[in-house]
């Protein structure tokens, strides 16, 4: 397996141990039980041939689709709205699994039809899968795979008429709905103007951005070197998922925050120089998991110092979460997969 790829996955889950270790230790026992699951979802992602996944793509994100309606008839989710299925010990949220899907579908797509192909059926796919996450709701999420979708076509270097033309199109069909969708779901205007208003010094910051505030106060008390896994945490909302980074920093110092911007840095730089040397449609995958992996966590962090708006949006590998977990320990196995085949080694695939 590749050693920077494999070391660099091993040491974020550790990380996210020590986090989710100082922000609830009552939920570390299971924490452990969700990194073994990545762990094996590593492994078996590291054992897939990936153009085994690449022939049944759209197979894949129509099954995903199919996920994304159920859990909005019989899913769960926190105060009224519809995220996950909720298995017992275990929840499966369907729009983790849709970051892969999304990935593995386009650059199906582009190997079989080209860059300069019309790209209207692809493109209501993606939308498809970012409404329906929207309509959860989960906004965050939506934007995500919106932005993951429209850099994998950049990416593969379709023409800017068709992305224009088509990102018209479906502004002028969301934007009726946008007043109503808002109006329902009032929290997705309410952060933005909240940071805007904390950015502009028109509020006081424990009014519109006290999750933030909480962060950045943990980050300052971890100093250098951290207060270890035994230190008090300020009260910090969401300490162990979407605001893990600043549980970590408090625990392990500046230095263990510069550490985990280094190993995400490793992800990128590794996952770039895999898709030069690989080339075509397996490039592309691996682009596109990287981005998936460190776009994410570049957002994550972004939130915790205060750069964005609070999002929700988990950091891969480190955040408690049963799905981002599993999907991220995936991502990250197809990754060590391709690593295996750029490197030329004749290990057996399954189903290859």
């Amino acid at each position: 397996m590749d050693p920077t790829l494999l070391l660099s996955g091993l040491l974020l889950l550790a990380f996210g141990l020590l986090g989710v270790g100082v922000a609830e230790p009552g939920l570390l026992e299971d924490h452990l039980l969700r990194v073994g699951l990545a762990l094996l979802a590593m492994l078996g992602g590291s054992l897939l041939s990936v153009r085994f996944l690449l022939r049944h793509a759209l197979a894949l994100l129509l099954l995903n689709l199919l996920l994304l309606v159920l859990v909005l008839l019989v899913g769960d989710g926190p105060m009224g709205v519809r995220r996950w299925f909720d298995l017992g010990p275990f929840a499966f949220q369907p729009s983790e699994l849709a970051k892969i899907a999304l990935v593995l579908y386009l650059a199906s797509f582009v190997d079989r039809k080209g860059e300069d192909y019309p790209i209207l059926g692809p493109a209501l796919l993606v939308g498809s899968t970012v409404g329906l996450v929207l309509v959860e709701p989960d906004f965050a999420t939506a934007l995500f795979l919106f932005l993951l979708g429209t850099s994998l076509f950049v990416l593969a270097e379709v023409p800017w008429r068709r992305l224009i033309a088509i990102g018209l199109a479906g502004f002028l069909v969301l934007t009726p709905f946008s007043g109503a969708y808002l109006n329902r779901f009032r929290y997705v205007s309410e952060r933005f103007s909240g940071f805007l208003s904390y950015l502009k010094g028109e509020a006081r910051p424990e009014e519109t951005a006290y999750q933030v505030l909480q962060a950045q106060k943990a980050i300052l008390l971890g100093g250098p070197f951290g207060q270890g896994p035994g230190g008090s945490l300020p009260h910090l909302p969401e300490a162990h998922n979407d605001m893990v980074f600043a549980s970590v920093v408090f625990a392990t110092g500046w230095l263990g925050g510069l550490v985990v911007l280094f190993l995400y840095g490793l992800l990128f730089l590794r996952g770039l120089s895999l898709a030069l040397k690989l080339g075509g449609t397996e490039g592309l995958v691996a682009l596109g998991l990287t981005l998936y992996l460190v776009l994410q966590a570049a957002l994550n962090i972004g939130v915790t110092l205060g750069f964005l708006p609070v999002t929700g949006v988990p950091l891969p590998l480190v955040s408690y979460g049963g799905s981002s977990l599993l999907v991220s320990g995936l991502a990250l196995g197809l990754l060590l997969s391709l690593a295996r085949k750029a490197m030329g080694k004749g290990v057996r695939e399954w189903s290859s």
